[in-house]
């Protein structure tokens, strides 16, 4: 016979589910108006930071490490990223910036792709299942766009070093939860083939 389920539990499960939802939602907005301030007030190497794909591939991912399911995962992760870019460019209107709907049509695109793509990535970290795959994707988000990206098509070296240093610390810091340090060098070889190959297509579509 089949217990019946308290409408307090149900609730309950409910509000667990939904949390990290919104948290993940309400972070690519945050990310996103962020993005639009601090092209104001920052400065190379640090201007990078709002000016890149990596830094924000990365909200796509903590959102998905936040989520209980893989499906969920990958919908919080295209939901951030999606609202960074309408975040970013409300902001920007705001702030008087002209808006070119070319961009926004781009952007959008890469958020439909990488907001997936990291929110599993995210997702696989946390449960380490498979082990080091969702690290060497993000490491290798920031490792190539500091090669492809800054060094080799904009020349620009210190920024270039910026990411390279975010990218070991990265390597450091997601490598030891659980230990999938073993695991995610034997991803980051196909991982950084992977980014390098991205960034290229995005630097060839940007100019």
């Amino acid at each position: 016979m089949q217990a019946l389920t308290h409408p307090g539990s149900y609730s309950l499960q409910r509000r667990r589910r939904l949390g990290p939802v919104l948290l993940a939602l309400g972070l690519g907005v945050v990310v996103g108006v962020l993005t639009s301030l601090l092209q104001a007030h920052l400065d190379y190497p640090w201007l990078a930071l709002v000016n890149a794909a990596s830094p924000w591939v990365t909200t796509a991912f903590v959102a998905g490490a936040l989520q209980a399911r893989l499906s969920t995962a990958v919908l919080a992760g295209v939901a951030a990223t999606a609202l960074e870019v309408v975040a970013y460019y409300v902001t920007a209107d705001l702030r008087g910036f002209g808006v070119s709907m070319t961009y926004v049509v781009f952007w959008s695109l890469c958020a439909v792709v990488g907001g997936p793509v990291f929110g599993a990535a995210g997702h696989a970290w946390r449960r380490a299942a498979p082990a080091g795959l969702g690290a060497a994707l993000l490491v290798a988000a920031y490792a190539s766009e500091a090669v492809v990206a800054y060094h080799f098509r904009l020349g620009y070296t210190s920024s270039a070093w910026l990411f390279g240093t975010i990218a070991l610390l990265l390597a450091v810091g997601l490598g030891w939860h659980r230990r999938q340090y073993p695991a995610l060098a034997r991803w980051l070889v196909p991982a950084l083939v992977a980014g390098a190959a991205g960034h290229a297509v995005v630097g060839l579509l940007l100019e």
